[in-house]
Parts: C-alpha cells; sequence; structure tokens
C-alpha cells in the first residue's frame, strides 16, 4: 500500500539518528542512518519501489529484506501519524 509523509513535520539530525516531529500532534518518531535515507528517498520520489532500489543500490542489501523493512518502517510511522496510507 502507497504511503505520504506528512508535508508538516519537522526533521532534525540528532548524532547518528533524525527525530522526526509532527509540530501540531507532538508525535515523534526516531530513525537510524538507513530509515533516514528510506524517508528521504520516499519524500524525493514518492515510490517505494524507487525507495527500494535506492537503498539497495547504496547499502548492498538484498530487496526483500528493504522491502519488509521499509514496509514495517511505515507502518509503524502511520501508527504514529507521521505518514498517510494512500488509495492505490
Amino acid at each position: 500500500m502507497p504511503y505520504t509523509i506528512k508535508t508538516n513535520l519537522l526533521l532534525q539530525a540528532v548524532a547518528d539518528e533524525t527525530v522526526i516531529l509532527d509540530p501540531i500532534t507532538g508525535n515523534y518518531y526516531t530513525l537510524d542512518t538507513v530509515g533516514t535515507r528510506m524517508v528521504e528517498l520516499l519524500q524525493e520520489t514518492g515510490s517505494i519501489d524507487a525507495v527500494v532500489a535506492g537503498i539497495v543500490a547504496e547499502y548492498e542489501s538484498v530487496d526483500t529484506i528493504v522491502r519488509s523493512d521499509l514496509q514495517e518502517l511505515l507502518e509503524a510511522m502511520a501508527e504514529h501519524g507521521l505518514v498517510e496510507k494512500t488509495a492505490t
């Protein structure tokens, strides 16, 4: 299922992590470096497939693992109200 990252979020790098904050709700989420890159690519491309391809290329990983990790990340962020599931 496609996801859209909310446009009002604030992202701040802190050491080796990125903190995402929704200033309206106060919800926040912390990402490691790979999670941060996944979010950046999703913001840039809007495409799950492009994010997976980018992470596979940058980190020399396996497509199925990256896709699973990305899905898990997006579901967790959706639970925190930081991304929205969109209709296909």
